[in-house]
């Protein structure tokens, strides 16, 4: 399976000290795989170490990932509990304002009914194609990565890092096909132990294809860097003679 080629690939190429993680929207989970209750970031976690994870609304231990992922609809009543929760528990809200803008203003709101379940696999073991690769890694890993991922287009980036880790690795790239970078929110972080350097760059399936097809032919990948002469003598002439000058 191509996916898991790519998977090696990128473990290799990025020494990549994790596998990316294959997340995948299905009606058909595909066994084995834990069906144990767990929430969507502890499922990245464990899958970027070599577990498969199938969640549905049955097991997913976080309602707030739950909603955010598309498996289940808020829950009349709960919206108070939820927001005492982000407000005075977490303490990442300042107010309901706060709350309600984030939720209105952003471009992916949740794919509610989209899929009975998801699945988080290794890529490079990962059964079914995925709609999303999470990788996890460094700056220098993610910034070979995004010059990868727009090597072919040359596309600005429009990224949104806010929010839930869940939301912002999986909703978001989802939703609008888009590459998208986080830091992961704090209570993530905190609570799945994440080493303080780790950061993660998401590419929907369209852009994971991108990145490994230009491995060879990218300078992020391992192309190797030729400067041409006419580049060599402009770079001279700008060495011999500086544009500008010192303050007067």
């Amino acid at each position: 399976m191509e996916w898991q080629d790519w998977g090696k690939r990128l473990i290799e190429v990025l020494d990549l000290k994790k596998s990316p993680v294959a997340v995948t929207y299905t009606d058909v989970p595909v066994p084995p795989g834990s069906t144990d209750r767990c929430r969507a970031c502890g499922a990245i976690f464990s899958a970027a170490k070599g577990e498969t994870i199938q969640m549905t609304a049955t097991n997913s231990a976080c309602p707030g990932g739950s909603e955010f992922l598309g498996l289940s609809s808020p829950e009349p009543g709960r919206g108070k509990t939820l927001r005492d929760f982000l407000i005075n528990g977490e303490k990442l809200y300042s107010c309901p304002a706060a709350i309600h803008r984030m939720r209105a203003m952003t471009k992916a709101k949740p794919p509610v009914g989209m899929a009975e379940a998801i699945v988080f696999a290794p890529l490079d073991r990962a059964e079914l194609q995925p709609d999303i690769a999470i990788v996890l890694c460094n700056a220098w890993q993610a910034s070979r990565l995004i010059g990868l991922a727009s090597y072919e287009t040359g596309l600005p980036m429009e990224c949104d890092p806010t929010g839930a880790l869940c939301r912002a690795v999986v909703t978001y790239p989802l939703v609008t096909g888009q590459v998208n970078v986080s830091f992961g929110d704090v209570t993530a972080r905190r609570t799945e132990r994440a080493p303080e350097g780790e950061l993660y760059v998401s590419l929907p399936y369209q852009h994971l294809r991108s990145v490994a097809l230009s491995i060879d032919r990218c300078g992020a990948g391992t192309a190797s860097l030729e400067i041409p002469e006419t580049m060599r003598q402009v770079m001279q002439e700008d060495a011999e003679h500086p544009q500008g000058g010192g303050i007067a």
